[in-house]
């Protein structure tokens, strides 16, 4: 056995079985020679997506959601989130949990209709609710194509949102109000005012502002 003191840190080689202590300032590192074993887990994301179905919808608006919001989940997917979805008009509906299964998303979407006016307060809260207790990367995607019943209360669940570190992404219409929509979103940059015709791209592109939601951790 060689014993070596460095500034007053003793590191002690037994070669009978190749192990190495280091001992200073009362903590013990020993080290046997043998391959340390770690293993990784991915923490998916969650993702919220929700879609306005307003009467002011009907027509190709909705249509352009739709096919939006599923091409914006396929890329979602492959960054580590999950997608759930959430509907509104005079009322928000809860469609669907955060998934990667593409298939249920895809039944959910295809049911949905436009009527009614628009509660985002609702919408907004709903999805708060659904995320506020998991630890991840969680992200509110709103798809809207106007103002809300109430713009004071959509602000309010939004900024509440946010400060609990709820990420929220804005698309709009060019019946939308660009201004609401920065206000809604985390960051000015997160907020996007397009031609009714853009709007599923629109959506879509959505997608690559989503931050890598990966936590490593040693398991």
């Amino acid at each position: 056995m060689d014993i070596e003191e460095r500034k007053g840190i003793q590191i002690t080689h037994k070669r009978d079985n190749e192990e190495i202590s280091i001992v200073g300032g009362g903590i013990k590192i020993a080290a046997s020679g043998k391959p340390i074993s770690t293993s990784f887990v991915v923490n998916w994301g969650r993702i919220y997506i929700v879609v306005d179905c307003s009467g002011s919808m009907i027509g190709n608006k909705l249509e352009q959601a739709k096919s939006g919001v599923i091409d914006f989940a396929k890329d979602a997917f492959r960054k580590d989130y999950l997608v759930g979805i959430i509907k509104f008009s005079s009322k928000a509906e809860h469609l669907s949990e955060p998934t990667n299964d593409i298939a249920i998303l895809q039944n959910k979407i295809k049911s949905i209709h436009a009527s009614g006016s628009t509660n985002l307060t609702a919408a907004i809260k709903m999805a708060y609710s659904k995320l506020i207790d998991f630890t991840g990367s969680k992200v509110i995607v709103i798809a809207t194509d106007g103002m809300p019943d109430n713009v004071k209360s959509s602000l309010k669940e939004a900024n509440n949102a946010k400060t609990d570190g709820i990420e929220i992404l804005t698309i709009g219409t060019d019946d939308a109000d660009i201004e609401f929509l920065k206000k809604l979103a985390s960051r000015t940059e997160l907020s996007k005012k397009v031609p009714s015709e853009m709007f599923a791209q629109a959506i879509l592109e959505a997608s690559l502002l989503l931050a890598s939601p990966k936590s490593i951790k040693p398991k």
